[in-house]
C-alpha cells in the first residue's frame, strides 16, 4: 500500500515506537506516582524524559508540559482555561474543528465575541490584517494553527505572536501539523500538539505546553498524589492531568521523539516537500485538476486538489482500488472551504511521509485519470 495520509496520522510507526509501547505492556505495566515501587520509578523516569524532550521542542522546561489524549482535548482544555465571560477572541479561517467547535460552544456559554481572519487568495495570513484586527477588536486571546491541514500553508507564528504581545493579547498555537517538522519556539503563550502525526508517536497522546500562565484545572480526578486532597491540584502539570495517564502512549511518544531527533526534523520536512513538489508537477499536467496548496513559502508536506470531472469521494475510491490511501472530504476544517470554493465535496488531500518514494509518486499519478 502507498500511504499518503500522514496529515491525519503517520504510518507505519517507527520500530522503536512499537518496541517502547510493547515494553510498557510487557515489562512495566504501571503508571508514575501510583506507588513507590521500582516499576513506578521506571515509569516516572520515562515520563520525565518525554516531558523534557517536548519541552525542548517548544523552548520550555519539562515541568511546563502536560500530557493529554491529543490536540483535540488539549485545545478544548486550553480554551476553557483561558477564556472568561465576555472575552474577545481572534482566530483564523484555517482552523480545525478542535478550535472552531469549542469556540462556538463557548461563544454561547460565555458570550464571547469571535473574530475570524480571512486567508489571502494564495493562502496564508496578512500580518497587517492581524494587526488591524488586534487594534480594533482588542482580543484577549489569539488562537491559530501553525499550518493548515488542508493546504499545508504555514503561518508566520513568531511574527503573529510578537504582534499579539504588542496588544497584550495571549496566544494559543495549534501545532498539530508542525510538531516534528518545524521549530515551535515561536513565543506562543500556549502550544498544543498531537503525538501521532509528524512526531510519529502512537494515537491517544498529545501535549499542552504553557509559559508563565497558570491555567486552572478543567477536569478533576486522581493525580496519584500521596496526599488525600479533596481539591484537585492547581500546580502545573498535574492541573491538566486528572485520571490514569496513557503511560504506554507516553513511552511510545518518548521513543518517537528520539527517532525524530535522530532523523532530523529539517531532513524529514525536506523529504516530504520534495515528494509534494513531484506530485504537484505531475498533477499540473493532468487535465481538470486544480491545485489548492501554495507553490512556495513556508509549508508542510500537504497537497490538496480537486478535479472538474470527479467528486473527491470518487477519486478516493479510485485511489483505494489501486491500493493507495489518500484523504478526501473536508478534513475537519469547516471555515476554509468557503474561501477555497470546495464547499460541496471538499478536496483530495495527499500528505506523504518519510517512507514515500518518487516511485510511489509515479504510481499515484498513473492512477489518476
Amino acid at each position: 500500500m502507498i500511504y499518503l495520509d500522514h496529515a491525519a496520522t503517520s504510518y507505519p510507526k517507527p520500530g522503536p515506537v512499537l518496541d517502547a509501547v510493547q515494553r510498557w505492556f510487557r515489562e512495566v505495566g504501571v503508571s508514575e506516582a501510583r506507588g513507590d515501587s521500582s516499576r513506578c520509578r521506571t515509569a516516572a523516569q520515562e515520563v520525565a524524559s518525554t516531558r523534557q524532550m517536548l519541552g525542548d521542542l517548544v523552548g520550555l522546561p519539562g515541568d511546563r508540559i502536560a500530557f493529554c489524549s491529543g490536540a483535540t482535548e488539549g485545545l478544548n482544555l486550553a480554551l476553557r482555561a483561558l477564556l472568561r465571560p465576555g472575552d474577545t477572541v481572534l482566530t483564523t479561517a484555517f482552523e480545525h474543528s478542535s478550535v472552531v467547535r469549542p469556540l462556538r460552544v463557548l461563544e454561547r456559554e460565555r458570550s464571547l465575541r469571535v473574530h475570524v481572519l480571512e486567508p489571502l487568495p494564495g493562502g496564508g495570513l496578512r500580518l497587517d490584517d492581524a494587526a488591524t484586527a488586534m487594534a480594533t477588536a482588542r482580543p484577549r486571546l489569539f488562537v491559530f494553527t501553525h499550518a493548515s491541514n488542508v493546504t499545508g500553508t504555514c503561518n508566520e507564528a513568531a511574527a503573529l505572536c510578537g504582534l499579539a504581545r504588542q496588544y497584550d493579547c495571549h496566544t494559543l498555537l495549534d501545532a498539530s501539523q508542525t510538531a516534528g517538522l518545524v521549530d515551535l519556539r515561536v513565543g506562543a503563550d500556549v502550544v498544543v500538539g498531537s503525538g501521532h502525526k509528524a512526531l510519529h508517536g502512537p494515537p491517544g497522546i498529545g501535549f499542552v505546553a504553557v509559559t508563565g500562565l497558570e491555567l486552572a484545572p478543567q477536569k478533576q480526578g486522581g493525580t496519584g498524589s500521596s496526599r488525600a486532597l479533596e481539591e484537585h491540584p492547581r500546580a502545573w502539570p498535574q492541573a491538566f492531568e486528572a485520571g490514569t495517564p496513557n503511560t504506554p502512549g507516553i513511552f511510545g511518544l518518548g521513543a518517537a521523539l528520539r527517532w525524530v531527533r535522530e532523523q532530523e526534523p529539517a531532513r524529514l520536512l525536506a523529504h516530504g516537500l520534495a515528494r509534494v513538489d513531484e506530485l504537484r508537477e505531475g498533477l499540473r499536467r493532468k487535465p481538470g485538476v486544480r491545485l489548492l496548496s501554495p507553490a512556495a513559502g513556508p509549508r508542510v508536506p500537504i497537497l490538496s486538489f480537486v478535479h472538474s470531472g470527479y467528486d473527491p469521494a470518487e477519486l478516493g475510491a479510485l485511489f483505494d482500488s489501486a491500493d493507495i490511501h489518500v484523504r478526501t472530504g473536508f478534513h475537519c476544517a469547516p471555515w476554509l472551504h468557503a474561501h477555497l470554493g470546495t464547499q460541496k465535496g471538499g478536496t483530495v488531500r495527499l500528505s506523504p511521509g518519510p517512507e514515500t518514494t518518487s516511485e510511489d509518486v509515479a504510481r499515484v499519478l498513473a492512477a489518476l485519470p
